[in-house]
């Protein structure tokens, strides 16, 4: 039997004390001209002054990321973000 000292903790997710400090990370077709500027209008709708950051290529250039660390209030605020990255176009996974 597992006890769990917080009600909102759930086996197999780690218990996370918010606000904290995340980062995303956003792997983005290379030919997808708008994915940065569609991201950092994401944040700016969630009214976070932070900005994606322009990371690494894949070797064969195919691929770019992006990448970005906010403090998020809640659980349900953090995948929220995460879910609205990932369906920006051109977004292949967000980490």
């Amino acid at each position: 039997m597992i006890k769990l000292k917080n009600q909102d903790v759930q086996p197999g997710k780690p218990e996370i004390i918010f606000p904290v400090d995340w980062s995303y990370r956003a792997v983005v077709d290379a030919t997808s001209a708008n994915a940065l500027e569609n991201l950092n209008k994401i944040l700016e709708k969630f009214q976070y002054s932070e900005r994606f950051a322009i990371g690494n290529a894949s070797s064969g250039q195919r691929y770019k990321s992006f990448h970005v660390t906010v403090t998020v209030p809640n659980r349900e605020i953090m995948n929220l973000l995460a879910k609205e990255f990932g369906e920006v176009e051109g977004v292949k996974f967000v980490l």
